[in-house]
């Protein structure tokens, strides 16, 4: 680890980055932090999770010039929530903010998090997420879950009140993450802001979008939200476990039928993916690995629960009357990227 060295004062909040290979990002990434109207009150911690291009030496030469900039070389790739854990670990901000460099931040962003937070007594938020080049939409949380236990996008207009953040955009009081016990570092990678978010509302706290904290999101570029109809099967593997790992752990006893729709779901995406990609390890990897990884990690479900009922405040019942909502919001995905020609990698 290498610190620029500490100030007196305590930082107001502490930007913990995750890089893995972001190079081509950095550059303006590094530009909007420095912008920050509280960049004096923030302490700015660039994890490393072992980068081949380079990214890694950028970076730490960065922190060493910043007042409140550390690195921290990992050792090893411990997806975004063991990377993000390992920087909160050293955090010394009231609140933590978590990040990936490949994107940018409005000028007043960390303080409009840190105001808006204090102003609504939120202990969880996330910021309005933008295209990278342009002011169009590209995430605002999430409004609820549907019939499968997949986040639903929000209605224009809807109240500032969200289930889950948006992709890893997290903001959280620091000793409240800590007293969660930090991002579930099994899940490598997808749905981590998803399974924090459920176990912060069974907890008794709230998730609140703050719309005046503006981030841009590498997702879309010149202005025009970049489709790409392409995925690979690890990327079916992690994503489908880690939804139903989400269901399995935080259910309490209601909605635990969320996980048999969610098989469903996943069994009816490997038959149609396998013949769309003409190869029988794509329902190895989106199906039968899933499965077979959630009865590996029964013992982890086992205690993740028990800590969960340590913490629990709220029932299913209340999370179904405030956040169920009808559809089928990922099928639909799935239907509209099947039709469109998707493309599957092998793993």
């Amino acid at each position: 680890m290498n610190s620029s060295g500490a100030s007196s004062q305590l930082p107001l909040v502490s930007v913990v980055v995750v890089n893995y290979n972001c190079k081509k990002w950095l550059e303006h990434f590094f530009l909007s932090l420095r912008a920050q109207t509280i960049f004096n009150r923030a302490e700015i911690i660039m994890v490393d999770n072992t980068s081949k291009d380079g990214s890694a030496e950028i970076c730490e030469k960065e922190m060493a010039t910043w007042p409140g900039g550390v690195f921290l070389q990992t050792g090893g790739n411990y997806g975004f929530g063991g990377g993000s854990n390992r920087g909160a670990a050293i955090a010394r901000g009231k609140y933590l903010f978590f990040l990936n460099p490949d994107v940018r931040l409005e000028p007043d962003c960390l303080e409009e998090l840190v105001k808006r937070a204090e102003e609504t007594k939120s202990k969880v938020a996330c910021p309005l997420v933008l295209d990278y080049d342009s002011d169009n939409i590209q995430g605002q949380g999430a409004s609820g879950f549907d019939f499968f236990g997949c986040m639903t996008v929000p209605r224009t207009g809807q109240t500032l009140e969200t289930p889950f953040t948006v992709a890893t955009f997290y903001f959280i009081e620091r000793e409240l993450f800590q007293k969660f016990g930090g991002f579930d570092e099994e899940f490598f990678l997808y749905n981590e802001e998803m399974d924090l978010s459920w176990r912060a509302w069974i907890a008794g706290e709230s998730v609140t979008l703050l719309r005046s904290a503006r981030i841009h999101h590498q997702y879309a570029s010149n202005g025009e939200r970049a489709v790409e109809n392409r995925t690979s099967e690890k990327k079916r593997f992690y994503a489908n476990r880690n939804q139903l790992l989400t269901i399995l752990k935080n259910a309490d006893g209601l909605l635990l039928v969320l996980a048999l729709n969610q098989l469903a779901l996943i069994t009816l995406e490997a038959i149609v993916g396998t013949l769309l990609a003409r190869r029988l390890s794509f329902m190895r990897w989106s199906l039968f690995k899933p499965v077979a990884e959630c009865w590996r990690l029964r013992h982890h479900i086992r205690q993740e629960r028990e800590k969960n009922r340590m913490l629990r405040q709220r029932g299913d019942w209340w999370i179904l009357c405030h956040f169920f909502q009808f559809g089928f919001g990922r099928w639909e995905d799935a239907k509209r990227l099947f039709k469109s020609g998707l493309k599957i990698d092998k793993a």
